[in-house]
């Protein structure tokens, strides 16, 4: 009730016809769909398998109080979970000798280049790429071998990418030439940021993040992400485990290319955790990458696809030197049609094929239509 309330007092603010100094720019995009997966236990079967219709809807409020200062905000709903803030920031522009910018609150972290096609007019496809919605078996909370082969393949850990990684924090951030830079400090990391609590880990996680624009149409960028993630203060293993001693450490390479009716994504992601077991700390390592690209075919209509897919490492498990998860790989491909400008039309096939446990194959067929306003 007190988030609907918030959201109808900042609408308010947007009609109001009194005078004022900040300039208020109101938009959004929604969205309908109709899916159906296959009907397994795979953690990327939706709905169980059975057909069922969907929506999700986002608003962007951004009020400009000056040239130089700006408050952000972001909220979504959808038919699975209540509304939520998404995104709380206050942006300060070149208010520094050193022509920096400041934004502080809740924010997208500069790590990769998922931007704007995290929102479903923007999405080519359906889906985001497995390295932001995919579970792994690590949980943030100390566990036993037991437990985490038990969770082989079921998708209740840890994301390798924390969907859109929004988090609380502060950023410093800029431009010099064809180089853009930022550093960001943050409650959790990029595997597990917080999105509604104070810190509950001892320690904060950062990012460094370069990205270069050497030509029109192409930025070539990476990212380095460190920080404490586990929450408990009490190991069932051992007694005497300092959980802000374990640190995750992420890097990251992207690339963006647009030229003509051709545009290219691609993002990998190399990730290690360091984790207390009864039989002493592993390594758990996995890396992550997504390729994707859509091509233009008429002037309404395009073709997309997307390969991606999650590699795991080997620890030692139940005395077996094995991968600590199961291998993924997710084909995704579509086209879509641009009824009018700000009208989108997609149908989108999914395939996920996971190389271990009870049901290896899984798939998804997706019907969406995307407006922005």
């Amino acid at each position: 009730m007190m988030k609907k309330r918030c959201i109808i007092a900042l609408s308010l603010l947007c009609w109001s016809p009194h005078p004022g100094t900040a300039q208020i720019t109101l938009s959004g995009q929604s969205a309908a769909h109709f899916f159906e997966s296959a009907p397994t236990s795979s953690p990327r079967a939706v709905n169980a398998g059975h057909p069922s219709f969907g929506w999700e809807s986002e608003l962007f409020l951004d009020a400009a109080i000056s040239d130089n200062v700006i408050a952000l905000s972001t909220v979504r709903a959808s038919e699975t979970q209540q509304i939520e803030f998404e995104q709380v920031a206050i942006r300060l522009l070149d208010l520094t000798p050193l022509h920096l910018n400041i934004q502080a609150g809740k924010f997208d972290l500069p790590f990769g280049n998922l931007g704007d096609r995290r929102y479903p007019r923007r999405n080519n496809l359906f889906s985001l790429p497995l390295i932001y919605e995919y579970r792994s078996a690590l949980p943030n909370r100390t566990s036993t071998e037991a437990t985490l082969l038990s969770y082989r393949g079921r998708g209740v850990g840890m994301r390798l990418l924390d969907q859109g990684m929004y988090a609380l924090g502060a950023m410093v951030y800029g431009s010099s030439g064809i180089l853009d830079y930022a550093l960001s400090i943050t409650s959790g990391t990029v595997s597990s940021t917080s999105y509604q609590t104070p810190n509950s880990i001892d320690g904060l996680g950062k990012v460094i993040r370069l990205a270069v624009t050497p030509m029109t149409g192409l930025t070539v960028g990476g990212a380095y992400a460190w920080g404490p993630y586990i929450v408990d203060q009490y190991s069932p293993t051992s007694p005497y485990v300092l959980p802000e001693t374990y640190i995750q450490k992420s890097a990251d390479l992207d690339v963006e290319f647009s030229r003509g009716h051709l545009a290219l994504y691609g993002e990998g992601v190399y990730t290690s955790w360091p984790f207390p077991l009864g039989t002493g700390d592993e390594e758990f390592k996995v890396f992550g990458y997504y390729c994707e690209g859509k091509y233009t075919i008429l002037p309404r209509v395009y073709l997309a696809l997307r390969v991606s897919g999650l590699r795991y490492g080997n620890v030692v498990l139940g005395a077996i030197d094995q991968p600590w998860d199961y291998n993924v790989t997710e084909w995704e491909g579509g086209c879509g049609y641009f009824v009018d400008r700000n009208v989108l039309v997609k149908l989108v096939r999914r395939e996920t094929r996971i190389q271990g446990g009870t049901f290896p194959k899984d798939n998804l067929t997706a019907l969406q239509l995307a407006v922005s306003y």
